[in-house]
């Protein structure tokens, strides 16, 4: 008997670079009107990926033998999203495959660059958290303690500044490794964040990180919607296919419940004012949509409003962040140097006389 994870699949998926890749290549050869066994194989020999080149040459081989591109596709279920492999169908029912995949694929690289830009904005004020954390750890064991004892030796009346320092050093460090804590613990949450539903409204609700992420997700959610509407997929199947190419769990469980009450009759605005993943200022846009039959235009103009949000989300994180880490770390060392140095003022007085 073979033994078999069902942990080794996800080593099989694609990521979504890789996924952006592979939908990039096969536009473009659509769009050139080549033909697309040779051109995915001939792919295949100059990309780095293992795991994409497994891909190009497994549809490769089956276009070879006339499988359908469809049904290629949908034989790489394990390696390939869901979301992706619905995209390529409406797109060949609509005759739109490239522009449909060119879509994908400038979404993909979009969500890249704004995961790419949050780290950056993260990265830099983590490490200069961790570098103040285990300065005042260096502090308290080896500075703080020897100088209490000199005064002491001295007899010197410290200062009320001091003392509130000397009575507090463990308190503050205490308090450095709990906001440490606190921004390691935000990519923490997104490591696991895929697999767990509740983890996403404790993000979104993290200050100046969590409005972006949510912004980020929401806008995802409506360029999808507006892609696969324009190509003609019913309106449950497409809520369906979006919730599984959505990292968010939990905006992904609201598409899901969603794409059930539309199924059951009701009103898609409707469904989505009902539950709060929505946030308020979507609903007339959807409402609009569905009441003049233009669904599509106004998933887009949710989009451009997510976007902007984005946008400006992200100025702030940037104009924040940085400056408010710059901020605690210059308090906490003049608070140093201020209330340890004060008293040596009393040891000169002292040996002078």
């Amino acid at each position: 008997m073979r033994f078999h994870w069902s942990g080794f699949d996800s080593l099989e998926r694609l990521s979504a670079e890789e996924t952006a890749e592979l939908a990039a290549r096969v536009a473009d050869l659509t769009r050139a009107g080549l033909p697309l066994s040779d051109g995915l194989r001939a792919l295949s020999g100059e990309l780095a990926g293992r795991r994409l080149r497994r891909v190009l040459v497994a549809l490769a081989d089956q276009l070879d033998a006339g499988v359908d591109l469809a049904v290629a596709v949908d034989s790489q279920s394990g390696r390939l999203p869901t979301c992706l492999r619905g995209l390529i169908l409406a797109g060949l029912r609509s005759g739109r495959l490239a522009e449909t995949l060119e879509e994908y694929v400038d979404l993909q690289r979009t969500q890249s660059d704004l995961r790419r830009r949050l780290w950056l904005s993260l990265s830099y004020p983590l490490l200069l958290l961790v570098f103040l954390t285990f300065l005042a750890l260096v502090a308290k064991l080896y500075v703080v303690d020897h100088f209490v004892v000199m005064y002491k030796e001295y007899g010197i009346n410290l200062p009320a500044m001091t003392k509130i320092y000397i009575s507090n050093s463990w308190s503050g460090l205490y308090g450095l490794l709990v906001l440490l804590c606190m921004c390691a613990g935000v990519p923490a949450l997104l490591g696991v964040a895929p697999a767990v539903r509740w983890v996403w409204p404790v993000l979104n609700h993290v200050p100046m990180v969590g409005p972006l992420l949510r912004w980020t997700h929401l806008s995802q959610f409506a360029r999808l919607m507006a892609v696969l509407l324009d190509q003609g997929v019913p309106l449950p199947d497409a809520l369906r296919l979006v919730a599984a190419g959505l990292r968010d769990c939990d905006l992904a469980y609201a598409c899901r419940r969603v794409a059930d009450d539309v199924d059951n009759g009701r009103v898609l605005y409707d469904s989505m004012a009902s539950r709060g993943q929505f946030p308020p200022s979507m609903i007339p846009m959807i409402e609009w949509g569905q009441r003049n039959a233009a669904l599509g235009d106004a998933f887009r103009a949710a989009v451009e409003m997510f976007e902007g949000r984005v946008r400006s989300q992200g100025s702030v994180l940037d104009a924040i962040v940085l400056p408010m880490v710059f901020l605690i770390i210059g308090a906490y060392i003049a608070g140093f140097v201020m209330s340890l140095l004060l008293p040596l003022f009393g040891v000169f007085t002292f040996l002078s006389c």
